[in-house]
């Protein structure tokens, strides 16, 4: 971070890198867009404001219908935006998240193993320190611990998911002592490597999870999404069928059927087929929606 540019100067620069409009001065009852402000400790707040408001609907005299999912949205999408630069998300109140910068550069594969923790991995809920470790392997240690002494949990329901979801490799080694930079005593250390082919895919089945979890409760982790292989696909597929698109599985185990995630996934416009296994344990081959 430039010496130049105040933490809240550059979160400014980041949103409106990603054609998100930041707000200043007066607000009027249409205003739309982001606040950013300074916060103690050198962190930054970036609240939504929807409908000339700067707090969550759920604040309002008389909200209108879907202002909350909106608001909510509009949370999401600024921490997917902040996040992807490395930054650290410390704090997710109804007012917007509060982000810390980087103290410095980051390399590309320790930004991008933040951006899928505080993305997918509930950091309120654990806390995660990432360095690289190889840049020769493409591999990146990650410390983790949980708040109230719920370190495993936090290592096995909080950060694997995540990291495995957005197509990592994981290895996970118990050990006494964290990175250092927190006072924490007792970590999990893992040694994790982003996805080096399929990207496209990947990038899919995160959008498809987001869907999913947007329109249904306690989706969990039972919902599998990872890239199709040829030997996924019906016997008589071509040879590259399997490109763009994904093997979906749910194992049943949630409080929706299958059929609750088919219908939400058939409105958004993707496509479902029937794997080699046809019907069989309700998976399924999903390709993208039309363009």
């Amino acid at each position: 971070m430039p010496i130049s540019q105040t933490p809240a100067e550059l979160a400014r620069q980041i949103l409106s890198a990603a054609s998100l409009p930041v707000l200043d001065g007066e607000l009027s009852e249409n205003s739309f867009g982001y606040r950013v402000a300074e916060q103690p400790g050198g962190t930054v707040r970036v609240s939504p404001v929807l409908d000339g408001h700067t707090t969550t609907p759920t604040d309002w005299t008389q909200p209108r219908a879907g202002a909350l999912a909106e608001w909510q949205t509009m949370n999401r999408t600024a921490c997917d935006v902040v996040t992807a630069e490395g930054w650290e998300r410390t704090d997710d109140a109804w007012g917007g998240n509060v982000f810390r910068a980087p103290a410095g550069p980051l390399h590309s594969l320790v930004r991008e193993t933040v951006h899928v923790l505080e993305r997918d991995g509930q950091p309120t809920y654990a806390w995660f320190d990432v360095d690289l470790l190889s840049a020769r392997t493409g591999t990146v240690r990650v410390d983790v611990a949980g708040g109230y002494n719920c370190r495993q949990l936090s290592l096995s329901d909080v950060a694997s998911p995540a990291l495995h979801a957005a197509g990592f490799d994981v290895e996970t080694i118990h050990e006494d002592n964290g990175s250092g930079r927190r006072d924490w005593h007792t970590a999990h250390h893992l040694v994790v490597r982003p996805p080096s082919e399929r990207r496209e895919e990947w990038a899919l089945a995160h959008a498809v999870r987001r869907l999913l979890q947007a329109n249904h409760r306690n989706v969990g982790w039972e919902v599998h999404l990872s890239p199709a292989l040829p030997s996924h696909l019906p016997e008589d597929a071509a040879l590259d069928a399997h490109h763009g698109a994904l093997m979906f599985q749910f194992s049943g185990h949630a409080v929706h059927d299958a059929n609750a995630f088919d219908s939400t996934l058939l409105d958004a416009g993707y496509t479902l087929a029937p794997s080699r296994h046809k019907w069989w344990r309700h998976m399924r081959i999903l390709r993208p929606a039309a363009k």
